[in-house]
C-alpha cells in the first residue's frame, strides 16, 4: 500500500463493521474485553517510538506506523461499539471523535490558529501559559457541569 492523499476512513469503517458482523472473535468483544489490548498496543507503540528516536531508520519508522495502526484499530473498535450501543451507523462515533479532536486542537492552541497572517511562531512560554489557562478553564467548566469532578 502506497502513500495516500487522504485517509480512507470510510473503507476502514466498513471493514470494522464487517468484522463485527462476520468474525467470531470480533463479534464477541466489548469495551471491557478490549481494555487489555488497548494497553498492550499503546505499550508497543511507546517501544517503537523509543526505537525510532534512538535510531530513525526506515525499518523503525515502519514499526511506528504499524503500531499507530494498531492503536487506531483500538479507537476504531471502541467507536464501533459506541455506535452499536446507541443504534447509530458505524462511523458516527469516529466522526464525533475526529470533530471533537479538531475543535480541541484549535481551542487549546489559539496562538497557532490566530487570524494573523504572519508566519511568526509564538514563544514556547506563551504557548505553555495559554495552554495551562485553557486547560484550567475546561476543568472548571467540567466541574460546573456535573459538580462531581
Amino acid at each position: 500500500m502506497g502513500e495516500r492523499d487522504e485517509p480512507g476512513l470510510q473503507a476502514v469503517i466498513e471493514a470494522m463493521a464487517t468484522l463485527r458482523r462476520r468474525c467470531p472473535w470480533s463479534s464477541r468483544q466489548d469495551h471491557q474485553s478490549l481494555e487489555k489490548y488497548a494497553r498492550e498496543e499503546t505499550n508497543e507503540l511507546i517501544v517503537a517510538l523509543e526505537d525510532f528516536a534512538t535510531e530513525p531508520t526506515a525499518e523503525n519508522r515502519a514499526a511506528v506506523v504499524d503500531e499507530l495502526g494498531d492503536v487506531f484499530y483500538q479507537v476504531l473498535f471502541h467507536s464501533a461499539l459506541l455506535d452499536e450501543s446507541s443504534g447509530r451507523d458505524y462511523g458516527h462515533s469516529l466522526g464525533a471523535i475526529i470533530d471533537g479532536l479538531e475543535a480541541k486542537l484549535i481551542r487549546r492552541h489559539p496562538l497557532a490558529f490566530t487570524d494573523d497572517p504572519g508566519d511568526e511562531m509564538a514563544s514556547l512560554e506563551d504557548v505553555e501559559r495559554e495552554y495551562r489557562r485553557i486547560k484550567a478553564e475546561e476543568k472548571a467548566a467540567a466541574r460546573g457541569e456535573d459538580g462531581s469532578r
